[in-house]
């Protein structure tokens, strides 16, 4: 018995070791807890690790690194493997978005990703990223849809009644949303005053799923621009609004197709359609097949619109109507075209300022007697006293931190004057003189100027750049004995031109006339060139640290000019 037992063990020494099982396949349980759910993540990571490390010959396993410095050590696992590096990568499908079937809306399919420069993937350290993502095709095809903790929605929605699923990406949107897009809503709102973005904006889209996806669209967009987030979640909100628009638009009600949310929807993906067709995206656009995305949500927002009865119609939601305004008003002054939707019935509602009981706006009469003196038109004389009011307003509101101004108000009036500014010049172009033109070129520049986002001294402002080439056309047409009478509106109009042209093509020009009208006036310091615009009507807050930076530009261009020859007479014939 000894010498059997013996034989055994040795047989046991000498026998090769049975090889394990080698699995293929691996069963995850996503239905239970956070937990659970990571420890079966855990094993589905380590299971397609061993797997590559059985596969590859560059996989990171000891074993086959040893077999690489044998010679003659090939695996038949690995022969005639081609190398990944130069095999094109075949992104994941982003979630399915609806078909389209109207005639306003066209669904782009957001499969096309363009072929860029791909990583290492950060989970498994083996396969490659596909475009846009931290991890390549297999560790996000074994990742459950269920997210690792389940997100705090109690902040945006306490009650379990927002129209899309609160997962823990929609959660992060609307973070994005809430506090870095809606406080900066309002240009003028530099106090982050008002909460009409998180109220009423954000209340439409909590019942309205096309609304919510369009308004998360907007919040992937911005945060992409800003360096987070990944273009897939910008067209997967993209196609689920577009789905969402064209399911209330089919609806036999009427009232869902032109609803205030579906309005909205619409304009929001119309603003996103606008910033995707820049040349920030060119690497990234996915709509070539598709151009003209734009204009077709444009042609439906127009529609809409016009089937609710006009913009004046939209009063219900103050900021959806504001928007709508804002913006028509935007794309008029860049192209120095009419507006794209009628602001008629909304101008002549919004054409006075609502101001609280018991103030009266301090108004200058100084540039009111100079355009009596100069012999302007009346009606053109009327937009100068409007822009006078805002001017006052705009001072008492940045001034004081109390002060009772709705910053909406303001906003709305500021796009009522430049609307009304640019309707004057399209009703009065063969009527008009060249320096009523200038004036109310001027005006409509200096009413934007006042009004837009704060920005750094040095910034280029785009939104100026024809109505700049416009108004330096018109200086060049009137003669110097017209502005005999007023003097200090030309040097009014010329400061106006000179800041908000700064880094086009006009800057230079409109510095050099500038310099010459404070030469001839007398003008030999900024305070003295700032005493005499405030005269004219001036917006401190938004315009004295630009007339300053203005005031060193014309004093580095005397003091270049000095060298060459001495400054000429004002250059008006």
């Amino acid at each position: 018995m000894e010498a059997q037992r013996n034989a055994a063990k040795e047989q046991q020494r000498t026998s090769p070791p049975t090889a394990p099982v080698q699995q293929d396949f691996l069963f995850v349980d996503v239905s239970k807890s956070a937990k659970s759910y990571r420890q079966g993540r855990r094993n589905a990571r380590s299971f397609v690790m061993q797997k590559a490390r059985r596969e590859r010959p560059w996989s990171t396993s000891k074993n086959v690194a040893k077999q690489r410095r044998s010679p003659g050590s090939t695996s038949p696992a690995t022969v005639g493997t081609p190398d990944l590096s130069h095999m094109p990568n075949t992104p994941t499908p982003s979630p399915p978005g609806a078909t389209v079937g109207t005639e306003c809306f066209t669904f782009v399919d957001p499969n096309n990703y363009p072929l860029v420069k791909q990583e290492i993937c950060s989970d498994c350290h083996i396969f490659r990223c596909r475009p846009g993502h931290a991890f390549c095709h297999t560790c996000l095809q074994i990742s459950p849809p269920l997210p690792a903790e389940d997100p705090d929605t109690s902040l945006f929605d306490p009650f379990g009644t927002v129209s899309v699923d609160m997962d823990r990406g929609v959660t992060e949107l609307l973070r994005h949303f809430v506090t870095k897009m809606a406080p900066v809503t309002i240009a003028v709102d530099f106090r982050r005053k008002s909460d009409l973005m998180s109220s009423i904006w954000f209340r439409t889209a909590q019942s309205n799923a096309g609304f919510m996806h369009s308004l998360l669209c907007t919040a992937a967009l911005h945060r992409y621009i800003s360096g987070r987030g990944s273009m897939d979640t910008i067209y997967f909100h993209k196609a689920k609004a577009i789905a969402a628009i064209n399911t209330a638009i089919s609806s036999p009600d009427q009232r869902l197709a032109i609803s205030d949310a579906n309005i909205g929807a619409v304009f929001n993906l119309l603003s996103v359609e606008e910033s995707l067709s820049s040349p920030y995206f060119d690497q990234e656009r996915q709509d070539e097949d598709n151009p003209g995305q734009r204009q077709i949500h444009l042609d439906g927002l127009r529609k809409m619109v016009q089937m609710r009865g006009g913009l004046m119609a939209i009063n219900s939601n103050r900021i959806l109507q504001a928007f709508i305004l804002w913006h028509s008003t935007a794309h008029a002054i860049a192209s120095f075209e009419a507006p794209y939707l009628p602001t008629i019935d909304h101008i002549s509602f919004e054409s006075f300022p609502r101001h609280p009981p018991g103030y009266r706006p301090n108004i200058s009469n100084h540039l009111i007697d100079y355009c009596r003196k100069a012999r302007i038109n009346e009606s053109l004389t009327i937009l100068v006293e409007q822009a006078l009011i805002l001017i006052a307003d705009l001072n008492v509101w940045f001034g004081d931190s109390e002060s009772p101004f709705d910053p909406l108000n303001i906003q709305n009036f500021s796009c009522v004057l430049e609307c009304l500014s640019m309707q004057w010049l399209r009703d009065n172009e063969n009527l008009i003189s060249p320096l009523e033109d200038a004036l109310c070129v001027a005006l409509l520049i200096f009413t934007v100027r006042t009004t837009e986002a704060l920005q750094g001294g040095s910034s280029i402002h785009l939104l100026h750049f024809i109505a700049s080439k416009k108004l330096e056309k018109a200086l060049n047409a009137t003669s110097r004995s017209e502005w005999n009478p007023c003097p200090e509106l030309l040097l009014w109009i010329l400061s106006i031109g000179a800041i908000s042209a700064e880094g086009s093509a006009e800057s230079s020009w409109f510095v050099y006339q500038a310099s010459l009208a404070c030469s001839e006036f007398g003008i030999r310091t900024a305070a003295a060139l700032l005493g005499r615009l405030h005269l004219c009507g001036w917006v401190s807050f938004k315009l004295d640290e630009a007339a300053r930076h203005l005031w060193e530009r014309i004093v580095d261009l005397r003091l270049a000019r000095l060298k060459s020859r001495p400054i000429p007479s004002l250059a008006y014939t």
